[in-house]
């Protein structure tokens, strides 16, 4: 039994197969935070709702059959679960995680570690690096072999993820930059991927060894290579322009209100 999804070289069947190890962690990652907002008392109720919504989405990534034709069958489903994984569970998680389970800034090594990671630089660097590195076909192919290397790289995919969405959906003591600046600190998050997507649509040849010579499960290795090229721009870009939008309308919001706020005071309360 693999505890892991992982390549195996075998021809693919629909037969369900148990990946205990994607269960363990699903189960560890709610037990932590049952047991977390339990502690920090009454929370919204969206919170739960949309870190649930994450870990779902976390769980169909990673588990069977997602995960097992992604380790080791189609390019383009591997492509999907880096979509989901970062521009979807990552940021449903922070969003539903309420910021007092997050360190208290200045009081300790994981706190100082989160405000570096507040810098958008730091985060964007961090996100990119993390993308390439993991989209390099020679990276891909050693790593996806092996359950161990499977799982390195979605550990990595999610490490890279809190990079990127940090800046933006991190607690107000934390975050440094203003609503108009993470609006374009998305904008300029949605480019670095144009480079390996541009790579997988426009070879002329299947660029990773693993996805070439797997048993085929409906797509020729060529037409599958093309698809995750398109998923990893096309696919991921409309939910960066989404999340701008959202803080756009969030930011607006938060202006209008302060403007109804001025205009109920009186003169002197104004000037105090």
């Amino acid at each position: 039994m693999q505890w892991w999804c992982a390549a195996t070289s075998t021809d693919w069947s629909w037969t369900w197969r148990p990946y205990p190890g994607v269960w363990l962690m699903i189960g560890l990652v709610a037990a932590l935070y049952w047991r977390g907002i339990r502690r920090a008392g009454a929370v919204p109720v969206s919170r739960p709702l949309l870190f649930g919504a994450g870990l779902l989405v976390l769980w169909l990534a990673l588990d069977w059959p997602v995960g097992a034709l992604g380790a080791g069958y189609l390019l383009s489903v591997h492509t999907a679960q880096y979509v989901a994984l970062t521009l979807i569970a990552m940021p449903l998680l922070l969003a539903g995680t309420p910021p007092a389970l997050f360190p208290i800034r200045g009081s300790g090594r994981a706190a100082a570690a989160l405000q570096r990671l507040a810098n958008p630089a730091v985060g964007l660097v961090g996100y990119s690096v993390v993308m390439a590195v993991t989209h390099v076909p020679r990276v891909t192919d050693l790593l996806m072999s092996t359950q161990l290397g499977s799982f390195g790289i979605d550990l990595a995919w999610l490490g890279g993820a809190l990079a990127l969405w940090w800046p933006v959906l991190a607690p107000e003591e934390y975050v440094r930059i203003s609503p108009p600046l993470r609006i374009g600190y998305l904008f300029v998050a949605s480019i670095p991927p144009t480079i390996p997507a541009a790579f997988m649509v426009f070879a002329d040849y299947p660029l990773y060894a693993l996805y070439e010579l797997a048993p085929r499960v409906g797509l020729a290795a060529g037409t599958d290579q093309q698809a995750a090229g398109l998923i990893m721009k096309a696919g991921a870009d409309p939910l960066l322009w989404l999340a701008m939008a959202i803080v756009f309308f969030r930011w607006q919001r938060a202006e209008d209100d302060g403007e109804r706020r001025d205009q109920s005071l009186s003169p002197q309360e104004q000037l105090t």
